[in-house]
């Protein structure tokens, strides 16, 4: 009996025992079922961060594609479907009227939606990207001059000529000088006949046949179109002969951009980041490849009596199928332009890379991209190879384009500001445009000229003694335009400014032309197309056929020329704005930022 009765004991403790370590066992259970909860939640809630982020970042690149699209004229639908990073953005476009688009892109990324609206307005828009782009006439520097970055913005240099500097000139940015251009004697500036490009099948793709005089890389055309309602971006190519008529493979090629041709007839400028190697008296085409639209399409002028010599024109459904071109009568506008020489870069400072074949007696911050040099601070980096050229950011279509919007306002014949016709003369504040004057523009002795639209100036613009040229408040954000068809001359603490707002400035642009540094007549001071010195503050100066010459502490937002010529620490202050400011009178040739938000 006692054994049965301990017998009975033990069985009662094994029981307890089993008890408490499954007690125990539910108990640990419930502690880590307790923990990995929260832990599963914050790991769910961390994932989902990470996705909706990149859906964000999905959703933006949709908009930036389809921004990138209709600014550069390129074929766009209403709506688009992206894949990216395993995610998908779907953008939809819309018109909210003639002048504005809607753009919002649904980003998702594993069920995570995030939404952008960006919304475009016309206007003029122009890409001014550097503190300083200059032409073929190249860039001088002296006297502690610079160009110069600020508010985060870094003051770069793109030019097609040669920079040359001594005491102390400084770049802050990066200095970058394209290989030399010339004007190839070879071409037809003839204009008689419209030949229509891309309205009807089979006259869609256009070819244009030419001979260099000279053995060089063709860095840039320039063709003499127009447009009709609102056609894509052509690509523009030179191919070579193949028994009388365009070979089908490509040795350069580059984007015509639509923005850039206006309504009336004007040269277009395309440049070739890698240019084709010319011989001279073979023989070569310009092929325009495009689409065919019946209502938006080019006009590619022609000469009906076939004045350039070593050509022909001819047309084709396209370009790079089999079968036979057919001859047109007469040669299509063209210019060439080849390659004449190497970009140097010369006794400069310069805070960041430095491009060019030849570098001498330089110092560089950044890296020195160059096939030759000598005396620099340090050794060429040969792996790149020589820039290409670049075009000029405003085309002349653009600028006809305001000068008609300034003829369809009021007509001042005679002069204008201190002195001269009714309504835009006389002490104070002056206020016009859009308008036109057929005479010359002077504002001095601290009068105002307040620009209520594009003003077209037929002469020559003075403004100096503390005379100001500003935008109206009216303008906003956006910017405003004066052109002169003769010079610019502005001293002695002239004060150009916006309308107030943030990303408004004055464009003062000259056409003249020929005057470049050397003895010339109706030229401004140097025998320059515009000159700014003594105090000058504020706007973006643009010339592509004539010299700017800067001096005496002017200091100015950003400049566009042919040359450019800064003396006497003259300072080029480059503004973040400026690269995207928007023009609100013109032809509507480009889209421009008015909005960009995240929306539900």
């Amino acid at each position: 009996m006692f054994m049965n009765i301990n017998q009975h004991k033990q069985k009662n403790k094994g029981a307890a025992m089993t008890l408490a370590v499954m007690f125990f066992l539910l108990i640990s259970l419930a502690i880590v079922l307790g923990s990995v909860g929260p832990v599963v939640r914050d790991y769910k809630n961390a994932r989902d961060l990470i996705s909706a982020k990149e859906s964000y970042f999905t959703a933006e690149s949709g908009i930036e594609d389809a921004m990138y699209r209709i600014k550069k004229g390129k074929q766009i639908g209403g709506t688009v479907v992206l894949a990216l990073n395993g995610g998908t953005t779907n953008v939809a476009i819309s018109n909210v009227s003639s002048t504005e688009k809607q753009i919002i892109a649904s980003g998702n990324v594993l069920s995570n939606n995030r939404n952008v609206q960006l919304n475009l307005t016309t206007g003029v828009g122009a890409d001014f990207a550097y503190g300083a782009q200059v032409g073929e006439g190249g860039l001088v520097m002296a006297n502690g001059s610079s160009v110069q970055g600020t508010g985060g913005a870094v003051g770069n240099v793109y030019s097609n000529g040669p920079i040359i500097g001594s005491n102390s000139a400084a770049i802050t940015g990066s200095a970058t000088v394209a290989t030399g251009l010339d004007l190839d004697t070879q071409g037809s500036e003839v204009c008689n006949t419209d030949q229509f490009v891309g309205k009807t099948s089979p006259q869609i793709d256009f070819a244009q046949k030419f001979s260099p005089s000279s053995s060089l890389p063709l860095s840039r055309v320039s063709l003499y179109i127009k447009k009709v309602g609102a056609p894509s971006s052509p690509t523009i190519r030179i191919v070579a002969d193949n028994a009388g008529s365009p070979a089908t493979s490509a040795l350069a090629s580059a984007t015509l951009y639509a923005a850039d041709a206006g309504t009336s007839y004007s040269w277009v400028d395309v440049s070739f980041s890698s240019p084709a190697n010319l011989v001279a008296g073979q023989y070569y085409w310009i092929v325009f490849d495009t689409g065919t639209n019946s209502s938006n399409y080019f006009s590619w002028c022609s000469d009906s009596n076939n004045g350039y010599g070593n050509g022909v024109g001819k047309y084709k459904s396209s370009w790079s199928t089999s079968g036979s071109w057919t001859q047109i009568t007469g040669d299509l506008g063209f210019r060439n332009y080849l390659g004449a020489g190497n970009g140097s870069i010369d006794s400069v400072t310069i805070g960041g890379n430095a491009y060019a074949h030849s570098i001498t007696d330089s110092t560089i911050t950044g890296t020195a991209y160059c096939q030759s040099g000598s005396g620099n601070n340090k050794a060429c980096d040969t792996s790149q190879a020589d820039p290409p050229v670049m075009n000029m950011p405003i085309s002349d279509a653009t600028i006809a384009g305001w000068k008609a919007d300034a003829a369809a306002g009021t007509i001042y014949n005679g002069n204008c500001g201190d002195s001269g016709v009714a309504g835009c003369s006389g002490s104070g504040t002056i206020s016009i445009g859009p308008a036109k004057i057929t005479g010359n523009l002077t504002i001095t002795n601290g009068r105002v000229l307040n620009l209520t639209g594009v003003v077209h100036v037929a002469g020559d613009i003075n403004i100096s003694n503390n005379g100001t040229v500003r935008c109206d408040v009216s303008f906003g954000s956006d910017s405003c335009v004066l052109i002169a068809d003769g010079y610019i001359d502005a001293s002695n603490n002239a004060i150009f400014s916006g309308s107030g707002q943030s990303g408004s400035y004055i464009l003062a642009v000259s056409t003249k032309e020929g005057c470049n540094g050397v003895s010339a007549s109706g030229c401004a001071s140097g025998y320059s197309g515009i000159n700014l010195g003594n105090n000058l503050t504020g706007a973006v100066f643009y010339t592509s056929a004539s010299m700017i010459n800067i001096s005496n502490n002017a200091a100015i937002k950003a400049v566009v020329g042919y040359k450019l010529n800064l003396s006497n620490n003259a300072v080029v202050t480059y503004e973040q704005g400026v690269a995207n400011a928007n023009f609100s009178s013109g032809p509507g040739g480009g889209w421009n930022v008015k909005s960009w938000k995240e929306v539900q």
